[in-house]
């Protein structure tokens, strides 16, 4: 009986679950803001914690609505939890700006406006609920630093619930029960793609054939049963939502569908029969309540490169000092261990149909190493003792740090793949050739790097078409955690 209702309500329980923690974490955010200004700063008169009581109460509460508008208490998720990752930080700012503007503004608007102004009074209005006793006398390093506490604390602890997320979705508790109508490839495409994100808590239970699918499509994949049954095969399967992808079915038999599920009180979605658009970024505007769907346009973004070029120069210069101690060793332990050469190089594609060879540390037999797919196990005999050490620790992409200088490669882009793969590239493939590859990216972060990059290219892809510095930063951090274990992806 529980493991029923906690199945029924598992989004409604987490998300208070949620709520109650993000709110201790900001009041120990709040806390540790208050006690590391006491004794990290000399000041005669130390701060009492009964003077910041209201402060603290305030700053959580406004913390919790802007997280709440923002979306971060919305059962929705996205890849590696990136979109989550980035209303952490909005919502942290917001909520910044909003108690400086009660704190230091409205508090001293009456300087500024005439005493007989109705935006005046209008503002005082407004002011009253967030009034603070004794914020004059507030210290602005203290304030600051619990906001620092409060982003740094929270993203911790959503990773945290992140990882225990993905391990009950692992596990089968909250999931929802998906099937999909229609066998067409474009339907093959969707349900590889909710495979590939085990963290969106999706249990596929297979494909609900329809009369407008081939017979070829319905024999390659796991028909579990046809839509002319599917209150039977609902039931059956215990499948609580469908997402109908049938390209092929007309406007009317389309909308006799969605009447049909919703007859039999099944959640569905719809997946618009505009396959083209599927691999790339869309706008969509409301023309008195009818979707106009156009193609986003790419920017070029030049502040943007410029930054994350001017990080990339910066820090392979100081890996590559730092590692200038480590270079000298780990050169002799290759030599001696295996005869051949020091490095490694390969050409690989880099961005646009451009080519380049890219350096590692020799981590195989000189007579083993060739295009051929990269070791994905530790078992693989071509790798050498050092070798294993070296790829465990990420140390054999030391050297990559000079293709990042040369401008070859980034930090962080999609990885560099071989020649011969990119010639069998279609095209929603070759867009991952539209940035310059980096030594880590998402693929990397994902639960899915231990298999070839070409077989999980929607990384890749999710990347280029979403690129920023916060992703940057996101994919960096989780890079780090993953070579210490610490990530929630391994």
């Amino acid at each position: 009986m529980l493991k029923k209702y906690i199945h029924k309500n598992f989004d409604v329980l987490y998300t208070v679950l949620q709520v109650w923690l993000d709110g201790f974490v900001v009041l120990i955010a709040c806390l540790c803001g208050f006690y590391s200004y006491n004794y990290l700063f000399p000041i005669e008169v130390k701060a009492r914690l009964s003077d910041y009581r209201q402060l603290f109460v305030v700053i959580t509460g406004i913390v919790l609505a802007s997280s709440w508008l923002l979306g971060l208490y919305y059962s929705r998720k996205s890849i590696l939890n990136v979109e989550e990752y980035r209303a952490i930080y909005k919502s942290i700012l917001i909520s910044f700006l909003l108690t400086s503007t009660c704190m230091y503004l409205l508090r001293s608007i009456d300087t500024i406006l005439p005493a007989d102004s109705t935006a005046l009074q209008y503002l005082q209005y407004l002011y009253q609920p967030f009034e603070i006793q004794g914020s004059s006398k507030f210290s602005r390093v203290m304030y600051l630093s619990i906001f620092a506490f409060a982003y740094l604390f929270m993203t911790m602890e959503r990773a945290f619930m992140f990882g225990m997320l993905k391990k009950l979705h692992t596990k089968g508790v909250g999931n929802i029960s998906i099937a999909v109508i229609g066998t067409s490839e474009t339907a093959v495409r969707l349900y590889k793609k909710m495979e590939i994100f085990p963290t969106l808590g999706y249990q596929l239970s297979g494909y609900i054939s329809h009369s407008s699918d081939t017979e070829s499509n319905q024999s390659a994949v796991p028909v579990i049963g046809s839509f002319d049954r599917l209150l039977t095969t609902t039931r059956r399967h215990r499948i609580e939502r469908v997402v109908i992808v049938c390209p092929e079915v007309s406007e009317a038999e389309l909308e006799h569908m969605c009447r049909t599920i919703e007859r039999y009180h099944i959640d569905y979605q719809v997946l618009p029969r505009l396959s083209h658009f599927l691999s790339r970024r869309f706008t969509v505007e409301t023309f008195d309540n009818m979707p106009l769907i156009a193609p986003a346009e790419l920017s070029e973004r030049p502040i943007y490169k410029f930054v994350k070029r001017s990080i990339d120069i910066g820090w392979s210069i100081l890996g590559l000092a730092i590692g200038a101690v480590l270079l000298p060793l780990i050169a002799l332990a290759i030599k001696l261990e295996s005869r051949g050469p020091i490095f490694f190089s390969q050409f690989r594609m880099g961005s646009g149909q451009s080519t380049f060879r890219m350096i590692k540390f020799r981590t195989m037999y000189a007579d083993k190493c060739g295009d051929e797919i990269t070791p994905q196990g530790k078992s693989d005999s071509r790798i050498t003792l050092v070798g294993r050490i070296l790829r465990k620790t990420s140390l054999d992409e030391l050297p990559q740090l000079l293709n990042v200088l040369r401008g070859e490669m980034s930090l962080i882009g999609p990885r560099p793949e071989m020649p011969f793969i990119v010639d069998h590239y279609d095209e929603m493939q070759q867009q991952r050739l539209d940035a310059r590859p980096g030594i880590t990216g998402m693929w990397q972060v994902s639960d899915k790097r231990k298999s070839p990059i070409h077989e999980n290219l929607d990384y890749d892809l999710y990347y280029i078409q979403n690129q920023s510095l916060f992703l940057d930063l996101t994919i960096g951090v989780l890079t780090i955690a993953t070579m210490f274990n610490m990530s929630s992806t391994d």
